[in-house]
């Protein structure tokens, strides 16, 4: 059954529609940064394209990729130049800007987006289409616990769901475990919206911590975002039993898209990108950036480019996420391209010649055993990509456990994660609730760590 949309006539557009739509669109703005950007003038020209010569969505792969390191450089030319933040590829009046994210700025000096009302309201309209297709409608009750913060899934995420017309209760992640339980426990909302790991850590710690069962909230949908696992059965099954038989929607995004452009349905068969319309995307292979095809099975980094972004578009911008396509007919009716996420170009770790994703050996700890709470770090002795094995992996196990278990238990994940993600771990065991979560400013759990093994034997 096809569930009720948002903007019916924009979601249920062709493949065929969705193209020549975006087509116009994307020819529209080559045309628009090439005219009233001196800087993509000038960067356009130096990889040898003109707005000319896109004649078609597939010339637009010739045209040059953005990433966070030259968005930096642009900023930080501007803030000398111009005298704002918004980087030196901006298209609009800075005044024209009302609503102003960040990066959490822990690979470097936060990079700063910023949106007018016209950018606003397309990430409001599709925020809009999410909560329309999970059942939220206007005046619901939604306790955002993601970090409260400037961070696009922060503050612009509470911005974009009260525009909808939901009552936004904004707790915050950093209200810690208690506060968030009191909270809701007031308010009743019908959805709380958060990142992964604070999800598992809520539905793990709520009764112990603050007394109250979060199975009896009233729950009804947890929304999660910001990393990899809410489409994983074995997290997403946690969760869902945690908070009662809530169910569990797994969200995406990119800032420089209209955030956010897709969320999951009942059927956990991937996450449904519902914004074709005003974000158009590509994949590539992450080590080549060569142009992969938008087919069932293909895995690789996606590529966005917001369609109708006003203050600062980004062509093709490189996100540094690992997906997987699948352009099956879900069971829940609804048309167009799923996606998987698979984990982050920039975690992505080379163990002898071998890539690991830390969220791939976090999701084989987790199908492997009860007596793992699914909780693990990386410890590296230096920053990565490279690693020499055996690399030392903490997991953290169930209370209970004997010496004689806890070494079994170690053979058997050291096997699966050889077997499975071909490299060689030393597993050490921390117990239950030891692992302190490590956030930040998104609310992300932090999987890899720095950290002389030493510290590990001493």
């Amino acid at each position: 059954m096809l569930a009720s949309l948002w903007n019916p006539e924009a979601e249920n557009m062709t493949r065929d529609e969705l193209r020549s739509l975006q087509f116009d669109k994307l020819k529209t703005l080559v045309e628009k940064v090439d005219r009233e950007s001196p800087y993509y003038h000038t960067k356009l020209r130096q990889a040898g394209v003109t707005p000319e010569d896109l004649k078609s969505l597939e010339h637009y792969q010739d045209f040059p990729f953005f990433d966070k390191d030259e968005e930096r450089k642009s900023q930080e030319r501007s803030k000398e130049e111009l005298g704002h933040p918004f980087g030196m590829h901006i298209t609009c009046d800075p005044k024209l800007v009302n609503r102003v994210s960040s990066s959490s700025g822990t690979t470097g000096s936060p990079t700063f987006s910023g949106f007018t009302r016209t950018d606003r309201a397309i990430a409001a309209e599709n925020t809009a289409r999410g909560l329309k297709r999970i059942g939220i409608e206007p005046g619901d009750v939604v306790l955002h616990a993601s970090i409260l913060s400037m961070w696009i899934a922060g503050v612009p995420a509470i911005d974009s769901m009260m525009a909808y017309g939901a009552c936004v209760v904004p707790v915050g992640a950093l209200s810690g475990v208690e506060r968030v339980a009191q909270i809701a426990n007031e308010t009743r909302p019908r959805m709380i919206r958060t990142t992964v790991s604070f999800a598992r850590h809520l539905a793990a710690t709520m009764q112990d911590r603050a007394g109250i069962d979060p199975k009896t909230l009233g729950i009804e949908k947890v929304v999660v975002t910001g990393e990899p696992g809410g489409s994983i059965p074995e997290i997403y099954s946690e969760i869902e039993a945690g908070f009662g038989g809530a169910t569990v929607y797994d969200n995406m995004g990119a800032t420089g898209c209209h955030s956010p452009t897709g969320i999951s349905c009942e059927a956990h068969a991937g996450i449904h990108f519902y914004a074709e319309d005003n974000a158009y995307f590509e994949i590539v292979d992450p080590k080549t950036l060569e142009p992969l095809p938008i087919e069932n099975g293909v895995e690789g980094e996606i590529i966005f480019t917001g369609l109708e972004r006003q203050c600062g578009p980004l062509l093709r911008w490189r996100d540094k996420d690992i997906i997987r396509i699948n352009t099956e007919p879900c069971d829940c009716g609804r048309p167009g391209v799923r996606m998987t996420f698979k984990g982050r170009v920039d975690d992505m770790l080379l163990i002898k010649g071998v890539n690991v994703f830390p969220n791939a050996v976090r999701d084989v700890v987790n199908r492997l055993s009860d007596q793992t709470t699914g909780n693990i770090r990386m410890v590296l002795p230096k920053p990565g990509p490279v690693a020499e094995p055996p690399v030392n992996v903490l997991v953290e196990h169930t209370k209970g456990l004997s010496p004689e278990q806890l070494t079994s238990l170690a053979e058997v994940i050291e096997k699966a994660l050889h077997h499975q993600l071909r490299f060689r771990a030393a597993i050490q065991f921390e117990s239950e609730d030891s692992f302190e979560i490590q956030t930040g400013t998104t609310g992300k759990s932090r999987l890899v760590e720095v950290l002389n093994p030493k510290v590990l034997n001493p």
